[in-house]
């Protein structure tokens, strides 16, 4: 009767042991993908800018106004990098 016992305690024990290693390793992809999160925040607000410069200068060549075009699409630029930003924190939010 206590041989049953032991193998019931073992089985236990082995399955608190796999619970706990699927929570660290859970822990640890939440940790690195911290990361990727950054650089995918800040490749938003770049490519934005990036973009908003690039239609900004077409803008102020085809219609030769210097710097307003660069001025008023970098502003929409940032906007729209900001935005993007905000899309991306909602939908982290929701899969929470």
């Amino acid at each position: 009767m206590m041989n049953y016992k032991n193998k019931d305690l073992e089985e236990l024990n082995k399955k608190i042991k796999n619970i706990d290693d699927q929570k660290n390793n859970s822990n640890r992809k939440k940790k690195e993908s911290g990361a990727g999160f950054g650089f995918k925040i800040s490749t938003e607000i770049i490519a934005a800018l990036v973009v908003g410069v690039g239609i900004g200068l077409i803008v102020d060549n085809y219609f030769n106004t210097k710097p307003f075009g660069l001025i008023i699409f970098f502003i929409f630029g940032a906007l729209a990098g900001f935005l993007n930003v905000y899309r991306v924190m909602r939908r982290i939010e929701k899969q929470r």
